[in-house]
């Protein structure tokens, strides 16, 4: 009796072992079906294989599917990239909520991110990011000290539930995406998901009013539009509502309580 109780407990543990150290990939060179070569994905997006795809209206390259060889250190042999085709958010400071040309999905919990990379341009400093929509959970620059045009960045996310997003301060590309130590779910409402920092303003919108409520202390409101131009900006230390014009847009709540972005639509 006593070892079947052993066996059931390791059985047991095995499968808590198992399921938790779970791997998605996303392998542009090996998962061709998955990935044919193509041109980009146009102006709308999409998820693939549970890999939200957000391109930019004013073109449709984002996305393209091309071939190019290149060895990595650790081996892995690639003859396809995925193209971003330009920087997760306009010219000028880092932003950890991209507004444009970026790559998403939603994890449960803690994980460790890999990205295969290289720099849009040879001999460009370009810089990676993945973001919890609040800051960055891993960076890093291309053509800088011993780091050539092409590396791979791992990223280690610490938090629970939420949305995680790849992209550049400028064009790069992508070989392989790697996740691994958590369930990655990504469905079309994944995208209103608050990010949320220690920040309990709230905001909404209804028809073409935006409204920002439980404003507890001084908050600076930056609201970004679907290109990333910053359309409106202000500080708050009281609830506040305004209009704006039909669309998507993307508000920047930042107070001493922490910061956050959330997306609204406007009709």
């Amino acid at each position: 009796m006593k070892r079947k109780l052993h066996l059931i407990a390791f059985l047991a543990f095995a499968f808590t072992t198992i399921t938790s150290a779970q791997t998605k990939v996303w392998d542009f060179t090996n998962q061709q079906a998955t990935w044919p070569l193509s041109s980009g994905i146009g102006t709308e997006p999409i998820i693939v294989d549970n890999l939200g795809l957000y391109p930019i209206p004013t073109n449709t390259n984002f996305g393209a599917i091309t071939a190019n060889n290149l060895t990595f250190a650790d081996g892995f042999a690639a003859t396809r990239r995925f193209q971003m085709n330009g920087g997760g958010y306009p010219a000028g400071d880092f932003q950890p909520m991209p507004t444009q040309r970026f790559i998403y999905f939603g994890v449960a919990g803690a994980c460790t991110v890999k990205v295969w990379f290289r720099t849009g341009s040879n001999g460009a400093v370009r810089t990676l990011y993945v973001s919890n929509g609040s800051a960055a959970v891993g960076s890093i620059t291309t053509n800088t000290g011993a780091v050539g045009d092409f590396d791979i960045l791992t990223a280690n996310y610490t938090g629970g539930s939420g949305v995680l997003y790849i992209y550049g301060d400028t064009a790069i590309n992508l070989y392989k995406i790697e996740v691994t130590g958590t369930t990655v779910s990504t469905t079309s409402s994944t995208l209103s998901v608050d990010n949320v920092a220690q920040n309990n303003t709230n905001v909404y919108s209804n028809g073409k009013n935006v409204y920002v409520s439980n404003v507890l202390t001084s908050t600076e409101v930056k609201v970004y539009s679907i290109t990333g131009a910053l359309v409106k900006s202000f500080t708050t230390t009281s609830d506040v509502d305004f209009q704006l014009n039909q669309g998507f847009y993307v508000v920047n709540l930042k107070s001493a309580e922490g910061e956050k972005s959330v997306k609204v639509l406007l009709n």
